[in-house]
């Protein structure tokens, strides 16, 4: 009965060393910068406010569990609770505990409707 060799071929499963250390082709120069325009940038302008927002200084109000929310809303934020937020997004969460949309948590804006299903109900016919 012959017997096969266990050896592996050279190469062929064997498990690979540390790359080696061999000539590296050199980096092209690094091109030197652009010089600034000498024109100074423009001053960033603010994002339009969104129109669903009532206007600064107006206090929203909202009953969660219980607790009354009070948020004032500002030029640029929202003051809650001694901080000025960014969002109501982020007040939201921060009482509810829970990612809300800050509009629809402050009744600003109304959940999208159903689409209808012409009075048809699930299931098979």
């Amino acid at each position: 009965m012959a017997t096969k060799s266990t050896k592996k071929a050279p190469g062929k499963g064997a498990k690979k060393g540390p790359p080696k250390k061999g000539k590296a082709t050199p980096k092209p120069a690094a091109k030197a910068p652009k010089a600034a325009p000498a024109t100074p940038a423009p001053e960033a302008t603010p994002r339009p406010r969104d129109p669903r927002l009532p206007r600064p200084g107006a206090l929203l109000t909202r009953t969660f569990q219980g607790k009354e929310v009070r948020v004032q809303v500002l030029e640029a934020g929202f003051l809650y609770d001694g901080k000025t937020w960014r969002s109501l997004s982020g007040i939201a969460k921060a009482v509810s505990g829970t990612p809300w949309n800050g509009f629809l948590f402050f009744g600003l804006q109304g959940r999208a409707k159903a689409p209808a299903n012409d009075g048809e109900k699930g299931g098979a016919k």
